[in-house]
Formats: C-alpha cells, sequence, structure tokens
C-alpha cells in the first residue's frame, strides 16, 4: 500500500523540517519541489533545462512542468511506498492535477498535516535568522543565538518587509488549500507554535491514528 502526504503550513511554520520526520519514520519518499527543481537543473534533464531557463528570466515554473517531474519523482525506488510532499501543491489547481496524477497511480492523499502558527511568531522567527559568513551555519537571535566571533548576515529574504509579502502571498494563493483539503475530509490541524519535539509527537500521533482507524 503506497501512502502521500501533503504538508501545509505558512514560510516559517516547520513544515520541511516535519516532512523529513515522517518520510524517515514511515519509510516514503520526501519530495520538495525546491529540490526537484535544484536537481533536475544540476543533473541537466530535459525539464530541469526547461525551469533553469524559466527560473532565469523571472517567471513561475508552469503547473504542467512541475507535476511532470513530481511523476517522475513517484517513479523512484524510494518511493515504491509513497511519499510526502512538501511545497507542492502551492495552488487548488495544483492539488486538482496532484489528484488526477495520483489517481494514475491508483491511489489518493492519505493525509494533510496543516502546521498552524500565527502571523506574529512566523515574522519572530523568519527575521530573527542570520548567516554565518564564514561557516554557513543559520542561527537564530533569539531561538539559537551565533558565537560571538560569528560573522553575521541578514539574507534579503529575511527581511520583514519580505517576510510580510511571503506571507501575503501564501495567505491568498496557499492558504485555499486549507479548505480544498477539509472538505476532502484528509486535513488534520497541528499546533505549530509548539516545540518542534511536541510537533513531530502530535504529528505522529495523528498519522498512526488515522492509519489504524
Amino acid at each position: 500500500m503506497q501512502l502521500y502526504f501533503v504538508m501545509l503550513g505558512p514560510p516559517g511554520a516547520g513544515k520541511g523540517t516535519q516532512a523529513k520526520t515522517v518520510s524517515q519514520e514511515l519509510d516514503i519518499a520526501h519530495i520538495s519541489t525546491g529540490d526537484l527543481f535544484r536537481d533536475n537543473i544540476a543533473r541537466k534533464t530535459d525539464l530541469g533545462k526547461q525551469v533553469e531557463e524559466i527560473l532565469a528570466s523571472g517567471a513561475l515554473v508552469p503547473d504542467k512542468l512541475t507535476v511532470e517531474m513530481v511523476r517522475q519523482r513517484f517513479q523512484e525506488s524510494d518511493a515504491k511506498n509513497g511519499a510526502v510532499l512538501d511545497g507542492f501543491p502551492r495552488t487548488p489547481g495544483q492539488a486538482k492535477a496532484l489528484d488526477s496524477l495520483l489517481a494514475e497511480f491508483d491511489a489518493s492523499i492519505a493525509l494533510v498535516p496543516y502546521v498552524r502558527v500565527s502571523d506574529n511568531l512566523l515574522v519572530e522567527r523568519l527575521t530573527g535568522r542570520r548567516t554565518d559568513e564564514q561557516t554557513g551555519k543559520i542561527y537564530h537571535l533569539k531561538y539559537n543565538p551565533p558565537p560571538p566571533d560569528a560573522k553575521l548576515t541578514h539574507r534579503p529574504d529575511d527581511q520583514e518587509d519580505t517576510v510580510r509579502r511571503r506571507l501575503q502571498e501564501y495567505e491568498k494563493n496557499t492558504a485555499p488549500l486549507i479548505e480544498y483539503y477539509r472538505e476532502k475530509g484528509v486535513l488534520r490541524e497541528i499546533d505549530g507554535e509548539q516545540a518542534i519535539e511536541a510537533v513531530t509527537a502530535d504529528l505522529l500521533g495523528i498519522i498512526k491514528a488515522d492509519m489504524t482507524a
């Protein structure tokens, strides 16, 4: 039996970290569309060349191209038991395309964990991040303070105006997926304002309960 999950949550909610945990616990693939793009570009695949050209022009990668990359990824050996999707779908249109793709594999979305975090906390989490120029290590001024000798930079995408714009884009384009999956009966909400370990425990508990129901 193949299991497919979609991790939902705003930027800074920690869904990538949780997706990796689910992948390891259930022995399914962790599929991040950002990683997919980078991998195909690095391997110079036909799809990668198309994506590289589109991104270089400043345009968004069309849904059709993203779905085709996901289709090919589903056929790799580590995805034989299923996958947890991180960063895809981003819109209801992509969610419908994913449903159609899974139908080709005689499968459907088993569960959609939604990691819920308030905007104020997200802004605090993201704007407090700093990168050490010398080591590349990422710190947080409040939650993971850097050593005194770190040479810190504040990335442009962690500046407050950029963070708030990303949250507005999420609210406009991705938040509608919450209702989309709630209507399908597969959405499960998780308090993402807890410690990482507590979020993980809740997430795995919810998955286990659903799988044994």
